[in-house]
């Protein structure tokens, strides 16, 4: 069960970064682990193909399976999956609860652009149907 995951400087700005690139709609995509290690260094996105993608987000199905595979071949550890919500607090909302993959214990984290000049990222885990908040710890 993950209690904190933390997260290199550098992949911690690169988060923020594409987050950004993309607004006003949702970014999305994989958070991962270089080979053997327990932190996350490495963010990999992954289109979002959603229809209304200002409040939702969908991988794109071709994208999200070369870049799992990609992460496989290199060794990579899945630590866990990212979203923006554009215009709203880095609170799961209904559609994250609806859209995240069954996977217990797997992290999501969600980064709020809703103050631009202030971006927030919050980490979460899914436990037994919920998303329960884990510590973001910079490494």
């Amino acid at each position: 069960m993950i209690t904190k995951l933390p997260i290199t400087a550098a992949a911690y700005q690169e988060l923020l970064a594409i987050c950004e690139r993309i607004y006003p709609y949702e970014a999305c995509g994989l958070l991962a682990c270089s080979d053997g290690g327990d932190t996350i260094d490495i963010v990999l996105p992954i289109q979002n193909v959603h229809e209304h993608p200002e409040d939702s987000f969908a991988f794109h199905p071709v994208e999200w399976t070369n870049t799992f595979f990609g992460m496989q071949k290199n060794r990579q550890q899945l630590a866990g999956f990212f979203h923006s919500h554009p215009h709203s607090h880095a609170q799961p909302s209904a559609r994250d609860y609806a859209g995240f993959p069954p996977a217990q214990g797997m992290s999501c984290w969600i980064v709020s652009l809703q103050e631009r000049d202030r971006p927030v990222i919050e980490p979460y885990r899914m436990q037994d149907g919920r998303f329960e908040p884990i510590p973001l710890v910079l490494a």
